[in-house]
């Protein structure tokens, strides 16, 4: 199922936490003179230099900037570092502070385009219809249920402005409503640290149950029966390894462990299936797992594994009737999809039910009464089929624009509908629902423009790169039409991401408009690491071929150019996380390739990170990296991890962020990386540190906080791409 596929590529993405060691030496650090006379012009920050050494295969990796490393994190208190820290923001402000009128400019056209008071489309379970909103002066949605009746009066069972009072950063995890519709499950996490606190609300009084899970990673389950919920703990490690069952009124040490993980590079997550009969517990890593399900309606609750682990096997599960139906990769890397009596659940009984194709690759698929719904991708496109499961016969639902982005929406087991979201660079966010029997495709919303938004403006295309070894790397275009030339004028932004077999979705943006209206043109690399081509298109840029990552992106730049979307020097390249890695390579080795560079919340100090295996995530990640303790694998990661790469040479302008409570991509990790470019470009651009000191991974929670850190990063272009100019 979906949820299962989903969860696996967060918990991919999850990047590494960690405890450090002690200073070896206390740094200090040289802050800029912050008299009247000097603020108007700040120097860069400079960090002190205090060698910490490693001996590993026979070299000595210094490590100048090892003290950034708070020792008490996830608690960040030395005053040295916090005083780098907030200089580094302090500079930024004051770097960017003339230029307030287009950053206010900025963030009233973002905010234009979004209908401040707005509705989700209803989905109907039993006898209520559930759906969120937002108010116009709102941060949060209110979630919200009407019976079905006409006229019926509106209920709020959660309102995220309330529970976000008075905390400066609020993230709402899961959220789910008892089978009998009387409570609320939900999970949050005020820091930003992926630690989801759980509860329980009583929609009748409205009133909290006594009830209240810590430490878990957000994802909880009801019972069927509602006597009580399923959840996964996060240890000291940040991994998830045990599943529980909490009983409504009982005390959490009582609670039952129905399964706990041994192996230390797997992770632990839970699913259900569309029937809501069977609970699924998977175990596994990025290469391979085993799942296990527990029949609710049986009394004692007890794990069984469909099919145990066996190297590079995946798959996932979901139920209808008697049967399993399993996406599996056992015989081919694009999957095919198997069903299997839920009695003889083992692989040797499972029988084909769709084959594995080399040039189809099935993504997911959701089970209805009589249906199935098929995600698949041809050529790195979406297609939607629904199969009824009494005829056999398929329906096959295709999408008009040159690239685009499909997705299935799982509503209930009963629905008489599949819903589909559906976006492209060009078209916004549309919500449609297939119906069943009328075989009849039926819009159920698009989002709105206020400020105005008018399609035939804007041009989108799908052209492709050839990559150093002879690859064909698709791109995703668009442009406004009467700002667009084809002479290499045009600046252009490009975004890559490319790990993890996650893909880039070449979806509608509301924000980027702001540049596409300045004369950018917008493009979306889809290059190897994700699964945008496929999953071998994952799995050919990975371990000891990672650099075809890399590769591909600057090709595609470099395509762009030679095609005159751009020229060269004309680029801002844009990635987060892992997408931030791939920004620091591409700096590194192509510098006069780009204007500017984006990295948000970058994973920039590979080596170092995949070499100490104390660390909580870093055991995990050997099945996307490789284990750097293996000499091979130690020095390929070193020839591209960027931390390690920086050259006495002269970059583009950087923009560079980072979230203190990030435990994902720890704070240190882009920290280090500044000071040590600060200490190395051989050059006068501009470079930005922007750290949020109360937040992590993604960055602020609040919708309209989000769009000022948005507005930041387009100001920054803007100024890097001499389209603005200084307020006098």
């Amino acid at each position: 199922m979906f949820k299962i596929i989903v969860l696996s590529l967060l918990l991919a993405i999850l990047l590494f936490t960690n405890i450090a060691e002690s200073f070896a030496n206390k740094p200090t650090v040289h802050h800029p003179a912050r008299t009247k006379s000097t603020m108007k012009k700040l120097n860069p920050p400079k960090a002190a230099k205090v060698p910490h050494i490693i001996q590993i295969h026979g070299e000595e990796l210094i490590d100048n900037y090892f003290w950034l490393r708070d020792k008490n994190w996830p608690k960040v208190e030395n005053s040295e570092i916090l005083d780098y820290l907030k200089t580094e923001n302090a500079y930024t402000t004051e770097t960017l502070k003339d230029y307030k009128a287009d950053y206010e400019m900025l963030y009233q056209e973002i905010v234009g385009r979004i209908k401040l008071e707005d509705s989700s489309v209803p989905i109907r379970k039993g006898n209520y219809h559930y759906y969120s909103r937002t108010e116009k002066d709102s941060d949060y949605p209110i979630y919200c249920r009407k019976y079905v009746a006409e006229n019926a009066p509106e209920e709020i069972i959660l309102n995220v402005n309330e529970l976000a009072k008075n905390n400066s950063y609020f993230n709402l995890g899961e959220i789910q409503v008892s089978e009998d519709h009387h409570k609320l499950l939900y999970s949050a996490d005020l820091l930003g640290s992926d630690r989801y606190t759980v509860q329980i609300k009583d929609l009748k009084t409205g009133e909290h149950f006594k009830d209240v899970v810590e430490n878990t990673l957000g994802s909880v389950i009801w019972h069927q029966d509602g006597s009580g919920f399923f959840y996964s703990k996060l240890n000291d490690k940040w991994r998830t390894e045990a599943v529980y069952f909490h009983k409504l009124g009982d005390d959490l040490k009582n609670d039952v462990l129905l399964y706990k993980e041994q192996d230390p590079t797997y992770w632990v997550s839970l699913d259900q299936s569309g029937s809501k009969r069977f609970l699924f517990i998977s175990t596994g890593s990025k290469t391979t797992n085993e799942i296990r399900y527990i029949d609710l309606t049986a009394n004692p609750l007890k794990p069984v594994v469909i099919q145990s682990r066996h190297k590079e096997h995946l798959y996932d599960v979901d139920h209808h009737g008697d049967y399993f139906y399993i996406r599996t990769n056992d015989k081919g890397k694009n999957f095919r999809i198997c069903t299997t009596s839920i009695t003889q659940a083992e692989q040797a009984n499972w029988k084909e039910f769709i084959p594995h194709h080399p040039n189809i690759y099935l993504e997911g698929f959701y089970l209805y009464q009589d249906h199935l719904a098929l995600s698949s991708k041809e050529n790195g496109l979406t297609k939607i089929k629904v199969i009824n499961l009494n005829t056999q016969k398929e329906d096959i639902l295709d999408f008009p624009d040159p690239t685009y982005d499909a997705k299935l929406l799982y509503t209930t087991f009963d629905a008489n509908a599949v819903r589909i979201s559906y976006s492209s660079l060009v078209t916004p966010d549309s919500t449609f629902e297939y119906t069943f029997s009328e075989k009849r495709l039926v819009p159920l919303k698009t989002l709105e423009i206020p400020s105005g938004y008018h399609k035939t403006l804007y041009q989108s295309e799908r052209v492709f790169a050839t990559s150093k070894d002879g690859v064909k790397i698709p791109i995703s275009i668009v442009y406004k039409k009467d700002l667009f030339k084809k002479d290499g004028k045009n600046p252009l932004y490009l975004y890559g991401y490319g790990s993890y077999g996650h893909a880039s979705s070449a979806r509608f943006s509301r924000s980027i408009l702001s540049l596409l209206d300045r004369g950018f043109v917008y493009a979306i690399a889809h290059i190897r690491g994700g699964d945008d081509m496929g999953y071998q298109w994952y799995e050919s840029a990975k371990f000891l071929t990672k650099w075809n990552t890399f590769n591909d992106f600057i090709r595609a730049a470099e395509h762009l150019a030679q095609e005159k979307y751009t020229s060269n020097g004309n680029i801002s390249i844009v990635g987060r996380s892992a997408g931030g890695m791939l920004v620091g390579v591409c700096i590194n080795e192509r510098p006069e390739l780009y204007k500017a560079a984006i990295a948000d919340v970058p994973f920039v100090d590979v080596l170092n990170t995949m070499l100490d295996n104390t660390l909580p995530l870093t055991p995990v990640e050997f099945t996307e990296w490789g284990n750097p303790q293996d000499l091979q694998y130690y020095q390929y990661i070193k020839s591209y991890s960027p931390y390690d790469n920086v050259k006495a040479q002269s970059y583009p302008d950087l923009y560079v962020t980072a979230g203190i409570n990030d435990p994902r991509v720890t704070y240190w990790e882009p920290a280090k990386w500044v000071a040590k470019l600060r200490d190395m470009k051989k050059d006068d651009h501009l470079l930005l540190f922007n750290i949020n000191m109360q937040s992590g991974h993604f960055g602020a929670s609040g919708r309209f906080d989000y769009i000022k850190e948005i507005a930041k990063e387009y100001l920054f272009l803007l100024i890097t791409h001499d389209l603005v100019k200084k307020e006098t």
